[in-house]
């Protein structure tokens, strides 16, 4: 399979959604409503409630930390193949699901995809707290001194326990829930959230088929991925890892309204670089096993190249 680069010839910009996007704008919306509290299965689980044809909703109150999760899901409206559909794992959900479902019903009709989007009740766009604390490792004196003024004012170093509630709540319900295959799952996050991806990937890489970290925050705690890299790379158990990074290209551009912390900040995090190093690494490491990629989007900024990254990654799940 080997390694792969792609540089985008133009910004990737999702075609009107078609009819169906309606149902996931009427999902998005309700991203913030209760749902039903009686369990379903499961202590601390409420039942799946029908958003739309296809798309479902429940909430889980997670025994390993206490926290309660919104899952929306999507699923084909086709028969499951033998097995059940392969499944892409999104973090962020509330922000999210919209896009990722509808791109999964665009470029699924060959290849199609369940799409389970992992987010927080009473919430529409990003929860900026929760995020925090779900996809970091604990703040250090040094990783907060380097941030400066925008080193978090919330809890952070969650992400063991948020990934124990992934693999040993969240997906055993989906499983139990709908027709997916969870040995073809692929987990995808941007940000923090791609953050919280590869060190998933470099702690526990036998949990997800695919990955896919999207402009990854490897700047958090100065830098303490690539310890976990550099572990990862030392285990004799070490598989070949599937992984897409992405990064948008105009990440580490002057903008107009840059103000001295932000420059500051943007030439501490090194987003493109940090990327591009970590994919060489990587390569060099693994040669021509396992799929690397590395996916630069020309003209994207942070927040513009998700679209790019989702899309990527509904591909590589169905794959």
């Amino acid at each position: 399979m080997g390694a792969r680069i792609d540089l985008l010839e133009m910004p990737v910009v999702l075609r009107p959604l078609m009819p169906f996007a309606a149902a996931f704008v009427l999902a998005f919306a309700l991203s913030g409503t209760p749902l039903p509290a009686r369990a379903a299965g499961a202590p601390g689980v409420a039942d799946a409630v029908p958003v739309a044809p296809g798309l479902h909703a429940f909430d889980l109150t997670a025994a390993r930390n206490g926290l309660t999760y919104r899952v929306d899901v999507s699923v084909p409206p086709v028969t499951p193949p033998p097995g059940g559909f392969p499944v892409l794992y999104v973090l962020d959900g509330n922000a999210f699901f919209g896009v990722a479902g509808t791109t999964a019903r665009l470029l699924g009709w060959e290849r199609p995809i369940a799409v389970v989007a992992i987010g927080y009740p009473g919430v529409i766009g990003f929860d900026l707290t929760r995020r925090y604390l779900d996809f970091t490792s604990a703040v250090t004196p040094r990783g907060r001194s380097i941030m400066g003024t925008r080193a978090p004012k919330v809890p952070t170093g969650g992400d063991e326990a948020f990934l124990d509630v992934i693999l040993n709540e969240i997906r055993p319900e989906v499983v139990r829930r709908f027709p997916v295959n969870d040995d073809r799952a692929s987990l995808f996050g941007h940000s923090l959230g791609g953050r919280f991806v590869l060190h998933a990937a470099f702690t526990r890489p036998h949990t997800f088929r695919r990955w896919m970290a999207s402009s990854p925050s490897i700047w958090w705690n100065d830098r303490e991925l690539l310890t976990e890299e550099a572990n990862f790379a030392a285990r004799a158990d070490r598989p070949a890892l599937n992984l897409t990074l992405a990064v948008g290209g105009a990440e580490q551009d002057p903008e107009a309204d840059d103000t001295p912390e932000r420059v500051a900040f943007r030439n501490m995090a090194r987003m493109i670089d940090g990327v591009r190093d970590m994919y060489v690494r990587l390569v060099e490491l693994q040669g021509d096993a396992g799929h690397l990629e590395l996916l630069v989007v020309p003209g994207e900024g942070h927040i513009s190249m998700v679209p790019a990254a989702l899309a990527r990654a509904v591909r590589r799940a169905g794959e």
